[in-house]
């Protein structure tokens, strides 16, 4: 982190986005961590907010703490009735306890096909 400034207008501003193109609530949180994420790569607001570029990066190369013992405890002490929807490194989709685990690959593998736009080269004559 080298500046905080701008993280949550950054992380509302993609949750705006994720609202507006319809993503699924999963796929909306993982933008918005990963442009609130980026944003907090710069110095200050403004022009220092996340790029594009900063985001693909986050999205490629996850760091995912797994905290299974964490959510095991809290779901077991029945603290929670609601399903919670948990991104995962773990190769598994479903349910166990309450608690959905969404692989992260398959999000981001959704999410990096709407960012990632082919590099075209033109020729122009000189």
């Amino acid at each position: 982190i080298v500046d905080s400034v701008g993280c949550g207008d950054s992380f509302v501003a993609a949750i705006a986005y994720g609202f507006i193109h319809n993503l699924p609530m999963v796929n909306t949180l993982a933008i918005a961590n990963a442009v609130g994420a980026a944003t907090a790569m710069g110095c200050g607001a403004g022009r220092n907010v996340a790029s594009l570029e900063k985001v693909l990066h986050i999205l490629k190369s996850p760091n995912l703490n797994e905290d299974d013992e964490f959510w095991t405890e809290i779901l077991e002490k029945k603290v929670v009735d609601q399903e919670v929807t948990r991104l995962s490194n773990i190769v598994m989709n479903g349910n166990r306890n309450h608690l959905n685990f969404v692989p992260f690959d398959k999000v981001a593998s959704e999410l990096l096909t709407k960012f990632e736009f082919p590099q075209t080269v033109e020729n122009v004559p000189t």
